[in-house]
């Protein structure tokens, strides 16, 4: 796994977090449309949730999921930051943090760090050769 590979987990990461917490939302919304059961209907699975006990399951499903997810991106963030933090130089320390931790864009990089967008992407390609080499 290449450095570029291994940090980029940590984003996707959050990413999958972020949709968990949305299909976590719609659930939630879903709970307030239930309309009243109808027992004489047939029940048909799949779709959307039907009746409150099918809704309260959802909601445990992804309240377990998103504790799961969680722990796997602190986890994740943390390992990489001992890792980053070896690095010596703190341009690259500071690049790699902004991007891969905070989720920063290139140009959000360069702006806070006073740098041309072009000397950021420099820059992070020393920090990731460097990187690599641990």
């Amino acid at each position: 796994m290449t450095a570029k590979e291994y940090l980029w987990r940590v984003r996707d990461a959050e990413r999958d977090l972020k949709r968990l917490e949305q299909e976590y939302e719609q659930a939630k919304a879903d709970i307030l449309h239930l309309k009243a059961i109808q027992y004489d209907g047939d029940k048909v699975t799949g779709g959307k949730i039907g009746d409150l006990s099918d809704a309260i399951a959802a909601i445990e499903g992804y309240m377990e999921r998103l504790n799961a997810q969680w722990d796997k991106l602190i986890a994740l963030r943390k390992e990489a930051k001992a890792l980053i933090g070896q690095i010596a130089d703190g341009r690259y320390r500071e690049v790699l943090t902004r991007r891969y931790l905070q989720g920063q864009s290139w140009e959000q990089v360069a702006v806070d760090m006073g740098y041309d967008y072009y000397y950021v992407q420099k820059i992070h390609r020393r920090a990731l050769k460097i990187f690599q080499e641990r």
